[in-house]
């Protein structure tokens, strides 16, 4: 259908009570999103329960966590739904399914069901088993991708990714480039910052399509409001501590390049994420890497150029080796 799907996407609140808490509260059990040719987006979520009974309860917490995430349409699957839940569903623009409902649906549409299930389930394993071992060599990274990412404003996700990923000159030689695990984790990590780039290029589309730069720069501080503020902040510190470091972080200038041309071409750039997501689940093997010439002619040749980009961007402004993406940079 077009979607780029994520599992077990986590709702996160913090607390303060004598000390900073974060509290995972719920999830969503299966995530997808696409953007349209104008770089507007459309969002899925789906919820599976077992049980016979509490559909009701269920479709009421599931409601709150849609509203949370802003879901376009949101799914409960369940084995068992009452048609006072079914009810409330309709109302509120959700759709309730059993097993057995879902099931049929699929069938309808030729879809052979177990071998689907087996394919999301290795997919599933392999992108969680990535996750966990990369873990050990940088927690703050992983954390951030799994949990924390899906809770934060995306001009918020732009910054903090650049950071995260950024290898410090020190480790460089400590780097497995050509390792598959390390290599699949950073096109997985690369799909979410375009997914958050796109976001924020469509904000500015529609904030201001005519100056799309100063509308991009807006968007990329969370609004015009919140951008006066943080000047406001860096000019004030920078007379107290007599540092005349720039405000702007030395890649912006280069990201706004990149985005400006993207915003030329929208159907190209919309795609962008989903040619990411086919790479490393089709491409990616327990021995090799196999970038698939007719997976990626499926695509405008401006979304690969874009894809690129992104990459040399990523590059030249986090250390990244070259090796991380050899593979795709020779198509």
């Amino acid at each position: 259908m077009g979607f780029n799907t994520h599992y077990e996407i986590k709702l996160r609140t913090k607390s303060y009570i004598n000390s900073l808490k974060t509290h995972d509260i719920s999830d969503i059990d299966v995530y997808g999103y696409m953007f349209n040719f104008d770089l507007s987006s459309f969002s899925i979520g789906a919820e599976c329960k077992s049980g016979d009974s509490g559909a009701l309860d269920e479709l009421y917490k599931f409601m709150g966590i849609a509203s949370y995430y802003k879901l376009d349409k949101a799914y409960l699957i369940k084995t068992k739904i009452h048609q006072n839940a079914r009810q409330i569903a309709i109302d509120n623009n959700f759709i309730c399914y059993t097993e057995a409902e879902i099931r049929r649906i699929l069938l309808g549409l030729g879809i052979n069901l177990e071998k689907s299930l087996n394919i999301e389930f290795a997919k599933y394993t392999k992108v969680n088993k990535v996750l966990l071992d990369y873990k050990s060599k940088n927690e703050k990274l992983i954390d951030y991708i799994s949990l924390d990412l899906w809770n934060k404003e995306f001009w918020k996700t732009i910054h903090n990714i650049m950071h995260l990923l950024k290898v410090p000159p020190a480790q460089q030689t400590m780097f497995d480039e050509g390792s598959i695990p390390v290599k699949f984790l950073h096109y997985y990590i690369l799909e979410l910052f375009c997914y958050s780039l796109i976001k924020i290029i469509g904000e500015a589309i529609t904030l201001n399509y005519s100056d799309f730069e100063n509308a991009f720069i807006n968007c990329l501080y969370g609004g015009a409001e919140a951008l006066n503020e943080k000047r406001r902040i860096h000019d004030a510190v920078s007379i107290a501590t007599q540092d005349n470091k720039k405000f702007e972080p030395e890649w912006q200038a280069d990201l706004i390049s990149i985005c400006s041309r993207m915003a030329g071409l929208t159907a190209s750039t919309a795609v962008l994420p989903k040619l990411i997501q086919d790479l490393y689940e089709n491409c990616f093997f327990s021995n090799r890497i196999k970038i698939d010439n007719k997976l990626v002619s499926k695509y405008p040749d401006a979304t690969r150029k874009f894809t690129q980009d992104i990459i040399q961007f990523l590059k030249r402004h986090c250390n990244i080796p070259a090796g991380i993406f050899e593979d795709f940079m020779k198509v």
